[in-house]
């Protein structure tokens, strides 16, 4: 088993040689190690970067250097987390609106990626994320994993979004890579009853050790293997939910059904901040080694153990600096001690994000998986309203790249993963959410004609 184990991991580190990141592995190396280091030593490492961050900022991306010099401030003047409230909080729309001016005039000398999100909000945003940035997230990850026992190479089942939008990546390579990474994924695009007896199959085949995914999705598996009282073949010593709040009814089953327990974790690539939970089960300890998570009032003032806007400082992403982001979500943080000895401080509760849930044709779909295919396109904002059970109304707010294309492409995705379903585009200058209730990207109108009468 030793052996068996050890050649595991040798496959894994391999994967990421042959694609040219084994600088994840570097950082994954580091990153086990300064999960142990004192707070104050943390604080200390994320003040030096954040110091290089602004100067670099000041000096190479023109909206900034207008925002300072608007406000009176030097680079000087930020040092450490708390200096961050000297700042505005930025958000989507600011960036839609100053997106010439937040590209930094040396991007040609930069390493990046081309990156989009929905977020939680529905408002979908296209940005630029360096590769150390992006190296450092997936490190994270795997850390975060180790919370729940993972090490490099073992069997992990992932069902999530990715493999509803085309990528340009040939299935052979993607086949290969995750062969060697010992990961299988399973779309959590219209998980329909056929559809997740397929998928218990393959798990039982496969038997992981972990299982991650969508909560709604780990959740919607659950609930089929337990009131279909299907056989499961399979332990895994974790499960990882991610992208959605966790509600404690869906952990309950999930850890019932399994005979595991729950890592929940919270993150997202835009502002690159992210939480773990550990052993301990008490909240989310938040990575300190690629952000800056704070959680402001109103005012944009940083609070601590009451809820507030979640703000991300991504402390190493050049290509496109997001300086006090905010994230749409709102949480609770506190720095107690938790007894794992890990002093990163907790997320100790997550609010906002509780995913509605859309079925078409017995088909089900978390909104994370419409906000993967949204944030392909250059929208603004949307949202999807379902008349009947097989008629949605797409309401959105256009980007300046818009095109028919993409119209077709939405419409080809839902239909080809949906089946027949009826799809009207309507195309609006705003959202507004109703009665001044927070924006929901789903709404069901079901039956609301019938009860009228």
């Amino acid at each position: 088993m030793k052996q068996t184990k050890v050649f595991r991991k040798f496959l894994f580190q391999t994967s990421y040689f042959l694609v040219g990141k084994a600088c994840v592995l570097k950082y994954y190396k580091e990153f086990m190690e300064t999960q142990w280091w004192p707070y104050e030593r943390l604080v200390e490492l994320q003040s030096e970067q954040l110091q290089r961050l602004i100067r670099f900022a000041y000096e190479y991306v023109p909206y900034y250097r207008q925002l300072f010099v608007s406000l009176g401030l030097k680079p000087s003047d930020i040092n450490s987390p708390q200096d961050l409230q000297k700042l505005p909080i930025l958000t989507k729309r600011i960036i839609r609106q100053h997106q010439a001016e937040m590209t930094p005039k040396n991007l040609g000398k930069l390493k990046y990626i081309q990156n989009s999100t929905g977020g939680s909000t529905g408002e979908t945003l296209q940005y630029l994320m360096s590769i150390e940035d992006h190296a450092r997230g997936i490190a994270l990850l795997y850390r975060g994993w180790s919370y729940g026992g993972y090490r490099l190479g073992d069997r992990v089942a992932q069902i999530a979004g990715s493999s509803l939008i085309p990528t340009a990546q040939s299935s052979l390579r993607k086949w290969a890579i995750s062969l060697l990474r010992n990961i299988r994924a399973y779309s959590s695009y219209g998980m329909s009853d056929e559809t997740l007896i397929q998928y218990v199959r393959s798990l039982n085949n496969f038997r992981p050790e972990f299982l991650r995914g969508y909560a709604s999705s780990i959740y919607t598996l659950a609930s089929f293997i337990r009131d279909r009282d299907v056989p499961v073949k399979f332990r895994p010593r974790a499960v990882f939910t991610t992208s959605e709040k966790l509600l404690e009814g869906q952990r309950k089953v999930i850890e019932e059904v399994f005979s595991t327990r729950v890592f929940d974790n919270y993150g997202l690539n835009d502002g690159g901040v992210s939480a773990y939970e550990c052993e301990e089960h008490c909240g989310m300890h938040i990575d300190m080694e690629r952000a800056i998570l704070e959680v402001v009032d109103e005012d944009g003032k940083q609070v601590i153990g009451k809820p507030g806007k979640i703000l991300a400082t991504s402390l190493y992403n050049y290509a496109f600096p997001f300086i006090r982001y905010d994230t749409g979500d709102i949480g609770v943080v506190t720095y107690s001690k938790c007894a794992c000895g890990r002093e990163l401080p907790l997320l100790k509760e997550l609010l906002g994000r509780t995913t509605d849930t859309l079925v078409v044709n017995g088909k089900r779909i978390g909104s994370p998986v419409l906000t993967v295919l949204f944030g392909k396109c250059d929208i603004e904002q949307y949202q999807i309203i379902q008349e009947s059970d097989n008629r949605l109304v797409c309401r959105i707010v256009k980007g300046q790249a818009y095109t028919q294309k993409d119209e077709e492409f939405i419409r080809r995705s839902l239909v080809s993963h949906l089946g027949p379903v009826d799809i009207v585009f309507d195309y609006v200058p705003l959202i507004t959410p109703e009665r001044g209730n927070k924006h929901k990207f789903i709404i069901d109108r079901r039956g609301m004609s019938a009860e009228a009468d």
